[in-house]
């Protein structure tokens, strides 16, 4: 058997308090969110059948040929932790047979095996909504403007919005044929990947980070060139109504998201404080990705936030550690008993409680409410008892006074700061 390593798996990160608290207060601050504008939780399993990602992302996405986590269970079934969720959560409408049309969002975990570096990492946390089954270009500018709002709510004001569209069905194979000749005529001018992607899927050469590809392709037609009207006039709604809903955005002509099941309208939110991985998530539509798991004819769009660079373009939390805790101090072994139950009053009455069983001492208990961030601690000793009275001390202020038993609970909350 190997050593036991003493370090946590290259890509991957701990929190411990106050960033899991901060961490845990974003994903409630998006929940609050998205279920404002209509959408509930659905929560995928972590991995799921190889094929799922494979059919929806497509087998010359990076993700499949790259990134995947894939392994073969017991009984030789191809599974993968989940490196996105778009495809898992289809695949759950379909099978739970969910009534559309609706909204859904997540949070949780997602795996994707890439080189570690600021604001990325291996296994890292997503927060995302999917519409599924409306087709309007508002559903596209709403989608967009809560992505944006979810932002500003976490006091990253360097946001900005790029939009584009790469058309559909019908117009997509115009522009496939013209960008795969440009490219055909610069072909040593590209990377391996980008010469494999003229024939496989050449619209992914606009997502090429080497500089010699970004150049080659600075004069490439674009998507937007070969819309057809259908595509142009549900595009020009979408940048109507993130103008009537006065949200900054930039055309990016060259946006296309890496994932075979877009079509229409993509769009990206950039933070300039990230550095080289600027990128703070993104969506699009996805029209026939439903239909293309066995379903019906369905219209769709969701986008993917990036929970881990959200928290490093976001400000850091002002002000002191939040403080929700109520210590409870025994001064004798005598009191044991009265300490336990005002801990399950205070926890019965939803307030956070807790109990130093092993410190026999009072300084000992002390110092484990502060290690604890305790707002406050109740003491508990034969003169309260005989007086029917709780000692109350501020361990912010330090101020210590006496409380009545039956107005314990009220006092413990004015100490409560947030």
């Amino acid at each position: 058997m190997s050593e036991l390593k003493q370090t946590r798996p290259k890509g991957t990160q701990d929190f411990v308090p106050p960033d899991s608290e901060r961490r845990r207060q974003a994903e409630a601050t998006f929940r609050h969110l998205a279920e404002t504008y209509g959408y509930r939780e659905i929560i995928t399993p972590t991995f799921e059948h190889t094929a799922v990602f494979v059919k929806s992302s497509g087998e010359t996405s990076d993700i499949v040929t790259k990134e995947m986590y894939s392994f073969k269970d017991r009984a030789e079934r191809d599974l993968t932790l989940r490196p996105e969720g778009t495809p898992g959560v289809v695949r759950a409408v379909l099978e739970n047979q969910a009534r559309m049309p609706c909204r859904l969002y997540y949070v949780g975990p997602y795996f994707r095996y890439s080189r570690p570096q600021k604001g990325r990492y291996r296994e890292f946390g997503q927060v995302g909504v999917e519409a599924l089954g409306e087709a309007s270009p508002l559903t596209d500018a709403e989608v967009i403007f809560l992505g944006d709002a979810f932002f500003r709510s976490l006091g990253i004001h360097d946001c900005t919005t790029q939009v584009n569209s790469i058309g559909c069905r019908e117009c997509r194979p115009g522009h496939r044929d013209a960008l795969r000749n440009y490219l055909l005529e610069r072909k040593e001018q590209l990377c391996g990947d980008c010469r494999l992607r003229i024939d496989r899927n050449p619209l992914r050469v606009f997502d090429c980070k080497v500089e010699a590809c970004r150049q080659a392709v600075e004069g490439a037609p674009t998507p937007r060139q070969h819309l057809c009207e259908a595509c142009k006039r549900h595009f020009e709604q979408v940048l109507a109504d993130l103008t009537q809903r006065s949200l900054p955005y930039e055309v990016n002509d060259r946006l296309v998201r890496g994932l075979d099941y877009y079509n229409r309208t993509t769009f990206e939110y950039i933070s300039a404080s990230l550095g080289a991985q600027d990128s703070l998530g993104g969506g699009g539509r996805y029209d026939y990705l439903v239909e293309e798991f066995g379903g019906p004819d369905t219209p769709a769009i969701g986008f993917a936030l990036g929970l881990d660079r959200a928290l490093l373009a976001a400000p850091p939390a002002a002000g002191p550690a939040r403080r929700h805790l109520a210590f409870v101090v025994w001064l004798t072994e005598s009191e044991l008993g009265e300490t336990e139950k005002l801990a399950a009053k205070l926890r019965a009455d939803g307030i956070p409680a807790q109990v130093d069983y092993d410190a026999r001492r009072v300084k000992a208990q002390f110092k484990s409410a502060d290690a604890a961030q305790a707002a406050c601690c109740i003491i508990i000793g034969p003169d309260e008892l005989a007086k029917g009275v709780y000692s109350l001390k501020d361990l912010v202020s330090g101020e210590q006074h006496e409380v009545p038993f039956d107005a314990i609970t009220a006092a413990v909350r004015k100490r409560f700061r947030d």
